[in-house]
């Protein structure tokens, strides 16, 4: 994905919505979830998933070169880690309806920003 369509992707309203829905979505997870590690993978997800909501609300992006390529490297990073949540969702909680919002939240977000 090049430069001009991620900016206009981050630009969108319905990317900081998608990236809401996912951090509410696994803030219900965390407490799903059945061990530690989990809980770890969860929580650096939500935390990284807050300063991108946080910088995306600020829209001021596209004036700022460093703050675009920061979050460039976070959206990255989180994706990486919300990849890993959905490979394992089915360890991290047994709640089936749990599991749905977690699974159809991350590939909205996946869909949106795939990097």
């Amino acid at each position: 994905m090049g430069t001009t369509p991620l900016l206009t992707a981050l630009k969108n309203p319905d990317t900081g919505q998608a990236y809401q829905d996912v951090y509410n979505a696994l803030g219900r997870a965390y407490w799903d979830a059945s061990d530690l590690q989990s809980k770890d993978l969860i929580h650096s997800a939500q935390e990284t998933i807050y300063e991108i909501i946080t910088e995306l609300d600020q829209q001021q992006l596209d004036a700022n070169t460093a703050a675009f390529t920061q979050l460039t490297a976070k959206i990255g990073a989180v994706n990486k880690a919300l990849k890993q949540i959905q490979d394992d969702i089915s360890k991290i909680t047994k709640n089936i309806s749990t599991a749905s919002t977690v699974l159809a939240a991350i590939g909205k977000v996946l869909s949106i920003l795939p990097l």
